[in-house]
């Protein structure tokens, strides 16, 4: 059987061969020894190498890829297979929960935008009216009110709200918007709109944090839904209104 030392092995791999030390050193790759005290490797560390790479491509802790491989190692394709699937749903299921945390900072980011903007420039020292960047008011230490909901009302001006018009009539050419029971508008567009709408839904969100915007893309084309406060329902139907209705975009 051919044997690698440890610089052929990393070469055959394509993994540097200080992280084969770090992998033998966390119980991944045991190695065998020469005479002379040097590392050696066989086919079968190939392999094993290999699997490992692809665990850590699915963002697989060290941990779990060294319970996996007793299970590679010992087992046949099925006992991975079982062991591995459970293993990718919780990756996803972390992912899906990163997402959200991602849009929820998102969010508070775009108010944030919101207010400074709306802020006065003031020649005066901050004051406690200052403090309107907080996301919540049960966070460790915090005792002043809670910050207030971003008023329903747009920050654009008035040319800037015709503007906006125009480019939503655009992007919505043609295009039927539909109520559905629960309020949302939902339109249906093709997919080479995709990169215009998701641009202009972020400079919507960015003047009026209130709404809500979901953009879903298939193979048949882009759903967008919409969504808004009760109160903001007008402004949501202006927005998604025929070119020869509605004043404003929000």
């Amino acid at each position: 059987m051919v044997r690698y030392r440890i610089s052929q092995l990393a070469e055959r791999v394509g993994v540097p061969a200080t992280t084969l030390r770090y992998y033998e050193t966390q119980g991944l790759l045991p190695a065998q020894r020469t005479a002379g005290g040097y590392r050696t490797y066989d086919d079968n560390d190939v392999e094993r190498v290999r699997f490992i790479a692809t665990a850590k491509d699915l963002g697989l802790s060290l941990t779990r890829i060294r319970d996996l491989l007793g299970v590679w190692q010992d087992g046949m394709c099925r006992d991975v297979r079982g062991r591995l699937a459970p293993l990718v749903d919780d990756q996803i299921a972390e992912l899906d929960g990163r997402v959200n945390d991602l849009h929820e900072l998102r969010r508070h980011l775009t108010g944030a935008r919101v207010r400074l903007r709306a802020l006065p420039a003031r020649n005066t020292p901050c004051d406690p009216d200052c403090a309107f960047l907080s996301r919540s008011p049960d966070a460790p230490g915090t005792t002043r009110p809670a910050e207030p909901v971003p008023p329903v009302a747009c920050s654009l001006s008035g040319d800037d709200h015709a503007a906006r018009l125009g480019d939503w009539r655009a992007v919505l050419a043609g295009a039927v918007p539909r109520r559905l029971d629960d309020g949302t508008v939902r339109t249906e567009l093709p997919t080479s709109r995709l990169s215009e709408v998701a641009a202009l839904v972020a400079d919507e969100v960015s003047c009026c944090p209130f709404f809500r915007f979901t953009l879903t893309v298939t193979h048949d084309g882009v759903q967008l839904d919409a969504t808004a406060p009760v109160e903001a329902g007008a402004l949501l139907d202006d927005l998604f209104a025929p070119a020869h209705t509605g004043s404003a975009p929000c």
